[in-house]
């Protein structure tokens, strides 16, 4: 038991908990106030200056007490004071670190408890200099002043104070090296780190010295400079990172060297975690999110960036720490963040535990909402733990994205067959940012020198370069184990009753916490897709093992969780694009039909079925809209079209066994991106058609026999193939037209009579069906008959939910920079593969399709009226004409499905005739599970995938995604950014709604106090 302490005899007169000096430091003329006021204000003021590193207690009054404007205006009227602080706090950071004092030890229980632990003396009266503290709010301070120089438009005042360097005598010169003491006792840890299975002097870091090397005539000595401040604040930051007692245990300090490069925690490089007790670990988490906080915040200069320069110019700060820091220190702090963040996985099934956890978390959410200040501190509730996680995973993911000037990757000289998906403008961010890129459309030629994977090397990026040489099994494991577990533990948090409960308060005004996990999901996603970018021997061990379905599960649940946010848009198409890099790996496909899905997936995700099921369907209802609120469909991001729908062409020669609903959904899919109102909206849209032939014909070449239902899928919509064969802009918008108005009309109430002549007017001389057999028999060939002809045109009559909002809005960010795999520029080239097997393997002969191309060419679009209908029909100025559908009609892969087509359907249709009952399909089913298309079809192409390629306007948007999620989280409980000059992407400031909240809470008090009451009436 402890005795609480006895009151101190006399109070200082500022307030029992010091709130007069700290409410003074605002308004008094020797308070922040005198930064702007007074010119050169000395450095050896020290009475003025130690107000900044022992006033504040936390965080939170850092930055309420010190504002951004109070900042901004002493940099333009004193800036030579703004110098001043920078170099007393970088300054007092050195001299901690040199004080055999500091770190103070940790609060016990008992000053914990004590009501008059803010004060700035003891109990007893003296006073008692608490080193720690100093630390914390030289970072804090530090934190807050930083993120405004960095926004300001004087560029060369920043590079005079921070990055210059001057000259000192040799005496003046630190003796215990660049990073403090400890480190020959670090190096002497039993802990290991990355193993480098070739190491050789070409992958030296370039700050790694050979001390074998004999000196030979060494060139004349140069004047000894001092580091920038820039330099030894970077340098002051890792130090603190690994300082017994203030962020590591007190155990490990050996002699007097408290600094110790020692990994946070066991996994990569490290066997064992450093032993504490769970109060000093909660203490050392605390202060390590403080200091990563504060290496986020150095990082962050990019957003200061413009777009146009943000891969060109490099951030001084990110550069020095990925280039020049010795590979000790890069090593021990990649392994402490990767570990600190993938220790973070859940033990045990986070489906179990979703639901308690998110019943702990509402009382807790609810609560800081209806507490929370502008610039509060870190809710006492809140998980420091979790905060750490998150900050460590943004550092790591902001490292491993760096590529800017000399940190680009080698970029090798790509495949010209590959497929580019250039990314524009991009709304990314939550409701108060709104992320954009460089919307730079690449030219084939730039896509041939600028794009693919680039090749890490320790003169690059050491962070990227240590990840790329992670190789062994277990490490690899571990990094995939706890990825997954962790992105299934979010799943699972999302899908809860609980989460989406919470959602429905964040609806009327109630900010909290959404849920109990770490809200690691967007880091977790873009950790996984650095690994798999960069580390190949990480993608071999995905692909090669039996947990790729399960990245693909979480990818594509994930999508599903995030699809119908506007504010999540951008991370759906970094998942999209992921998806589409994972299916392009050889052996990822040919596990969707046979290894099941292992994890727990939300139930309203789940499927009957195969992965392949699984997969299809997901992509199917991501492109799909919901019903929102209001009742209208609310679309995902048409900027994930491609992708996905290029991932299912990867796939596609190995899918087998698929269900009848995944074969329907797959046809569906392409019914809808050939609907002529979306084929001619944007000049990208008939990629999606391409790509989603390409995937038909992977299908019919490789496994047509194991794939029954989606046979009798393809030849229950065969008109939409044989439509689309002669397709023309002129039947496109008499196809639109009629359409508009048949739909009127049934507005308006049926009129049988007023439809029947509105087709008769507006149809051709000659429906497309009957010239297709026309041209057929004229070759001597007999088309099939048609079969069902109203329940097709009833089908594409009634538009799909997904057809109808392609129609609202143009599909951005589809134009693919190179061409279709197999290299040819134009397309019409790649329709003559299906000609190369033989006479048996042609779909049409060169005079039938002649006469094709000629009525194509023939026709007269100089009405008026089908002027004015391609400019109506059109998105963002686009207008089609008749040569831009030639020019990509002609090259559709459609003849492999129409041979298909003109093969089955005859036989299909006799023995349907045959049975004369509706009870036909399962004869149908047992004759095309063994029908064998190889003497009908052309030779298989060789399989070629498309996997995402990296460009310049890639790069700019990802960091700008990456920086944005940043930005957004950084807005609570501290504002980090807030009022900044950021130049990354536009930041909007969304409105408070405290009304809201009020009235909410009101209703929910009103309800529970209302129970009792049996007197009062009911509403």
């Amino acid at each position: 038991m402890f005795s609480l302490p006895k009151l101190p005899t006399q109070l200082p007169k500022f307030g029992i908990l010091s709130d007069d000096a700290k409410l003074s430091f605002r308004t008094s003329p020797k308070g922040v106030r005198r930064l702007a006021e007074e010119k050169n204000i000395p450095l050896t003021d020290d009475d003025y200056w130690s107000q900044y590193v022992t006033l504040f207690d936390t965080g939170g009054e850092t930055f309420t007490l010190i504002s951004p404007g109070d900042i901004y205006r002493a940099a333009v009227q004193c800036p030579e004071n703004v110098a001043t602080l920078l170099r007393f706090l970088v300054g007092k950071l050195t001299i901690l670190l040199g004080d055999h004092t500091f770190p103070s030890p940790p609060p016990s229980i008992t000053s914990t408890l004590n009501p008059f632990n803010s004060l700035p003396i003891n109990i007893t009266g003296a006073t008692e200099r608490n080193t720690t503290k100093e630390a914390l709010n030289c970072i804090r301070v530090l934190s807050r002043v930083l993120p405004v120089i960095f926004g300001l438009d004087n560029a060369e005042w920043e590079q005079e104070v921070m990055w210059k360097r001057e000259a000192v005598v040799a005496t003046q010169v630190a003796t215990t090296g660049i990073y403090g003491g400890g480190t020959q006792a670090a190096e002497e840890a039993a802990q290991f780190v990355i193993d480098d299975e070739d190491d050789d002097d070409a992958e030296t870091p370039i700050l790694q010295q050979n001390a074998s090397q004999p000196a030979t005539n060494p060139p004349p000595e140069r004047p000894k400079l001092q580091p920038s401040l820039a330099e030894r604040l970077i340098n002051n930051t890792i130090d603190l990172l690994f300082c017994a007692g203030f962020t590591l245990p007190s155990q490990t300090q050996i002699d007097h060297h408290k600094v110790q490069y020692v990994i946070w925690e066991k996994g990569v490089g490290s066997s064992y975690t450093p032993s504490s007790t769970s109060r000093e670990q909660s203490y050392i988490n605390s202060n390590r999110a403080e200091v990563l906080r504060l290496l986020l915040i150095l990082f962050s200069k990019q957003i200061y960036l413009q777009p146009s320069s943000i891969v060109h110019i490099p951030t001084l700060y990110t550069q020095y720490f990925v280039q020049r820091v010795p590979r000790k220190l890069i090593l021990t702090t990649l392994c402490s963040l990767v570990n600190i963040v993938v220790n973070s996985a859940p033990a045990s099934n986070s489906q179990n535990s979703s639901l308690g956890a998110g019943i702990a978390e509402v009382g807790k959410g609810i609560s800081k909402s209806l507490n929370q200040l502008p610039y509060s501190q870190v809710w006492k509730g809140d998980d420091s733990r979790a905060i750490l996680a998150s900050l460590a995973a943004q550092v790591l993911v902001v490292a491993l994205d760096y590529q800017s000037g000399t940190a680009r990757d080698v970029q090798p000289v790509s495949n010209p067959d590959d497929v580019i998906l250039s990314p524009g403008r991009e709304e990314t961010q939550p409701s108060t940012t709104t992320a954009h890129a460089i919307s730079v459309q690449m030219s084939h030629s730039e896509s041939r020198t600028e794009s693919g994977p680039g090749i890490s090397s320790p003169r690059t990026n050491h962070f990227r370069y240590f990840v790329s040489r992670i190789h062994r099994p277990a490490d690899l494991g571990y990094l995939l184990d706890g990825i997954v577990g962790i992105l299934a533990e979010e799943l699972g948090q999302m899908s809860s009753i609980i989460g989406i409960g919470l959602g429905a308060l964040q609806g009327v005004g109630v900010t909290g916490p959404p849920r109990s996990a770490n809200n690691l999901a967007q880091e977790m996603a873009m950790l996984l897709w650095k690994l798999l970018e960069i580390n190949r021997k990480f993608s071999a061990y995905v692909v090669g093992g039996d947990r790729a379905v399960d990245v693909m599960a979480c990818i594509l649940c994930l999508s599903l969780e995030l699809k119908d946010k506007p504010k999540s848009h951008g991370i759906c198409r970094s998942l999209s694009y992921m998806m589409q890099s994972l299916s392009a790996e050889a052996g990822f496909g040919s596990q969707l039909p046979s290894v099941p899905i292992r994890i727990s997936l939300p139930s309203k995700w789940n499927t009957i079925g195969t992965a392949a099921d699984f997969f299809i369907s997901s992509i199917y209802a991501i492109l799909s809209p919901s019903p929102s609120n209001s009742g209208s469909p609310q679309a995902s991001s048409p900027s994930s079209y491609p992708a996905l729908i290029i991932s299912i062409a990867n796939c596609a020669p190995y899918l087998k066994n698929l269900s009848v609903t995944s074969s329907n959904k797959l046809v569906q899919l392409m019914t809808t991106f050939a609907d002529p109102r979306i084929l001619l909206a944007d000049e990208g849209n008939p990629r999606l058609v391409y790509f989603m032939l390409d995937a038909f014909n992977s299908i019919l070449f490789h496994h047509p026999s194991e794939n029954p239902h989606f046979l009798y899928s393809l030849l229950r919509s065969h008109a939409i193939f044989q439509d689309l064969a002669i397709f023309t802009l002129a039947r496109g918008l008499r196809d639109i037209k009629q359409r508009e108005e048949e739909t009127r009309s049934s507005e308006h109430g049926p009129n049988p009579q007023a439809k029947q002549s509105t087709r008769n007017s507006d149809a051709s001389p000659e429906a497309p069906h009957e010239e297709k057999a026309r041209l057929l028999a004229a070759e001597g060939r007999v088309s099939p008959p048609l079969v069902d002809r109203q329940s097709i045109a009833r089908e594409l009559e009634s538009s799909s939910p997904l057809a109808n909002t392609l129609l609202n809005q143009s599909i951005e960010s589809i134009r693919i920079a190179s061409p279709p795999p197999t290299g040819s520029s134009n397309w019409s080239e790649q329709r003559q593969f299906a000609s190369s097997s033989g006479d048996h393997g042609q779909a049409l002969s060169e005079k039938a399709r002649g006469k094709l191309r000629e009525r194509d060419d023939s026709l007269d679009m100089s009405d008026p009226a089908l002027r004015a209908a391609a400019v109506a029909v059109g998105k963002n100025g686009f207008i089609p004409t008749q040569e831009w559908v030639s020019s990509w009609q002609r090259g559709l892969p459609i003849d492999p499905i129409l041979l298909a087509i003109s093969e089955l359907l005859p036989k299909v249709q006799q023995i349907q005739s045959s049975m004369n009952r509706p009870a036909s399909s399962p004869a149908v089913l047992d004759f095309l599970r063994v029908v064998d298309l190889k003497r009908v079809l052309p030779q298989p192409p060789p399989i070629q995938p498309r996997p995402f390629l990296w460009t310049e306007s890639s790069l700019v948007w990802i960091t700008s995604l990456i920086w944005g999620d940043i930005y957004v989280k950084g807005m609570s409980p501290l504002a980090i950014w807030n009022g900044t000059n950021v130049r990354l992407f536009y930041v909007k400031q969304a409105q408070p709604a405290q009304r809201q909240i009020t009235e909410a809470v009101s209703n929910v008090m009103g309800g529970i106090l209302g129970r009792g009451d049996g007197s009062r009436p009911r509403a």
